[in-house]
């Protein structure tokens, strides 16, 4: 059984990460709770190895794939570069 990861362990981890997104992801617990609870899942249903940071980094490269709230107010274009 894998460990149930927190919101504050996403906390910690997004703290150590500069990406526009970042400010306001901290502050949203629905997004880190969702985070939190899909990486969860992925360890559990794929068995592969991925580490929170990881996870996280992923998460943030492809938000605009996640939806409108992970997004919050920065448009598309301004994470790219």
């Amino acid at each position: 059984m894998v460990p149930i990861t927190r919101t504050q362990e996403v906390a910690e981890v997004l703290a150590g990460i500069d990406h526009k997104l970042v400010p306001k992801w901290i502050r949203n617990d629905l997004i880190k709770k969702n985070i939190a609870i899909s990486y969860d899942y992925w360890l559990e249903d794929t068995e592969i190895p991925i580490t929170l940071n990881e996870y996280v980094l992923q998460y943030l490269e492809h938000a605009q794939f996640l939806g409108e709230m992970f997004l919050t107010d920065l448009k598309i274009h301004e994470l790219e570069g």
